[in-house]
């Protein structure tokens, strides 16, 4: 079974193709070493507070941990594993923002763009006095075979197809980014 690190390292290299990364993190769970990784990626020339970002994770449980640290002296002696794969988890915020658009007509045009995918959204509500507050995501994921974690060509089109999501996320709320986001400064936002 492929490295974690080396997974790793070629999602990095992939990701900084297409996106911008500006926070990495690894998460070693101590007694049983499962391992999980997160990318935090915005679009390229984003500035803070970034718009729209996503987050890229993997996951390796222990017996695929131990799986790749063993050393097989030759392939043909290496086991058969029934389940090798490793699930790539893509979550993409939308930005927060008042006067949302319609949601549900943006997430169908994702769904009829990128059947693939095979999209969730989610909602999260957040009640606080007479305030109610809704952060949307879109989540997908891919499953990828052991064979193909060091696939380079599969992790360029991963990420392409990630930031031609985004650019179509962030184009369709611009608008109201720059109406939530910079009401009441010099310029009034445009319309696009």
């Amino acid at each position: 079974m492929t490295r974690f690190e080396e997974v790793q390292m070629r999602i990095a290299e992939s990701a900084r193709n297409f996106v911008d990364i500006y926070n990495m993190q690894v998460f070693i769970e101590q007694f049983t070493l499962d391992r999980e990784s997160r990318f935090f990626v915005t679009l390229p020339e984003m500035e803070q507070p970034y718009p729209i970002t996503a987050v890229i994770s993997f996951a390796y449980d222990t017996f695929q941990t131990s799986l790749s640290m063993s050393k097989q002296e030759e392939e043909e002696d290496e086991p058969q594993v029934e389940d090798a794969s490793v699930t790539i988890d893509f979550m993409i915020k939308l930005p927060m923002m008042t006067g949302y658009p319609d949601i549900d007509k943006l997430f169908a045009e994702i769904e009829r763009e990128y059947p693939d995918t095979e999209p969730a959204l989610v909602v999260r509500e957040t009640i606080g006095g007479e305030d109610v507050s809704k952060e949307y995501e879109i989540n997908y994921a891919y499953d990828v075979s052991d064979e193909d974690l060091t696939d380079m060509a599969l992790y360029e089109e991963l990420f392409e197809e990630l930031r031609d999501i985004m650019e179509l996320i962030f184009n369709r709320t611009k608008f109201y980014i720059d109406n939530s986001w910079y009401e009441g400064e010099d310029d009034p936002p445009q319309r696009y």
